[in-house]
């Protein structure tokens, strides 16, 4: 029996935040099980905040992972808007 348009599986990890409303990031089940990746990348929006959290830097990011700069910084800026969130 197929699923409804609307129903997606539950990623097998979830993510760190709810990442829908990041322009950086697309849901693709196909990739990484549905997960939060950066833009047409296999790369994981909670990926780059981990690395950025362990002491990488934006440049260190972008050279490793060859994902866009402006990617990473909306990534980190929302990252960090849904701490601010949590917060207050």
């Amino acid at each position: 029996m197929g699923k409804a348009a609307g129903d997606m599986e539950q990623p097998r990890f979830p993510d760190r935040f709810d990442w829908h409303g990041c322009e950086a990031v697309q849901f693709d089940p196909a990739k990484l099980g549905g997960r939060a990746t950066v833009g047409n990348t296999r790369m994981d929006a909670d990926g780059i905040l981990i690395n950025f959290e362990s002491g990488l830097s934006v440049d260190e990011i972008v050279e490793s992972f060859g994902v866009e700069r402006r990617a990473v910084e909306q990534i980190l800026a929302f990252a960090a808007s849904r701490q601010l969130q949590r917060t207050a």
